[in-house]
């Protein structure tokens, strides 16, 4: 059965519909996703946790200075095996994760208790976060989430979230791969009419970028009547975006973004990454922080 998304209508009424791009990877994969897990320090993922941990140390430590690392509450959010809500555990940290796979919860409880660390994981959907009604959480760690989900999904999901956060608290994301990643990374032949011009200041290369885009999905919706994005609507990967696009979809579900960046943190074919090094659009990865944002009072008139 899909996971459900619930919201309410122009009416007031709650609406529940399946999820399409939710899924449960199954018990082999998250049994190869335990071992990767154990292995974590060695493998690519090291880049990835080191990043979480950077991130927290920067950006979301500073304003909770003071107060005691178990009274710290993090909410590792779709957390799969429990990689992330593990290690906020290994720092002392009061650590919670969710996730709506059963098989993925079943492992992560075991690597825990593997650790001698103690988290509670909790069975819920990420855009459901009933479950945590009473609880204000410090940290909100939402990594490899955000390209699961579509516009509107991610944007009832990040409101569900702030909802969650404590006054002080921050949501820390990451999210892989971004929307013109397919031109760069995927086929050698599709970047070569951009490696001519890779010479060109950012903002012009990025115009480029977009008209070449635009150019495949013409030939996409000639030959297959699909636009490149409607083609990938129902696969995991769902929805990779742009750091302009996730600005706007945090700000309008009530964040405010303290820092953002977008970079290549894993060596994949690293001749095209070195050959688009300068070119922010050419970067696989984005991440960042955020915060509620204040709410702003308007004087009487």
């Amino acid at each position: 059965m899909w996971p459900v998304v619930t919201f309410t209508n122009n009416q007031g009424t709650m609406v529940e519909f399946p999820k399409a791009t939710s899924y449960e990877y199954g018990l082999a994969y998250q049994l190869e996703q335990a071992e990767k897990h154990r292995h974590r320090h060695e493998n690519h993922w090291k880049p990835r946790i080191a990043l979480a941990h950077t991130l927290i140390d920067r950006h979301v430590l500073p304003r909770l200075d003071g107060v005691a690392a178990s009274d710290i509450k993090t909410l590792d959010v779709g957390c799969s095996i429990g990689t992330m809500a593990i290690e906020m555990a290994l720092r002392g940290f009061t650590a919670c994760g969710v996730d709506f796979d059963s098989s993925a919860l079943d492992i992560a409880r075991t690597l825990a208790h593997e650790e001698r660390v103690n988290v509670q994981f909790f069975q819920c959907d990420v855009a459901d976060l009933g479950t945590f009604s009473d609880t204000l959480f410090d940290i909100a760690i939402c990594f490899d989430i955000f390209e699961h989900l579509h516009d509107d999904e991610l944007g009832a999901f990040l409101q569900f979230v702030r909802r969650r956060l404590s006054s002080r608290g921050a949501l820390v994301f990451y999210t892989f791969p971004l929307q013109f990643d397919y031109l760069f990374f995927s086929r050698d032949l599709l970047h070569w009419p951009l490696a001519l011009v890779k010479w060109l200041p950012s903002r012009w290369f990025e115009r480029v970028v977009r008209a070449y885009a635009a150019i495949i999905d013409a030939c996409l919706l000639i030959g297959t009547g699909r636009s490149y994005k409607e083609r990938i609507a129902g696969l995991p990967h769902c929805n990779p975006t742009t750091m302009a696009r996730l600005r706007g979809i945090l700000e309008r579900a009530g964040f405010s973004i303290e820092f953002i960046e977008t970079e290549n943190i894993y060596p994949f074919k690293r001749y095209v990454a070195d050959r688009f090094l300068k070119q922010p659009i050419a970067h696989r990865n984005l991440y960042g922080v955020a915060r509620p944002a204040a709410i702003q009072s308007s004087g009487t008139l």
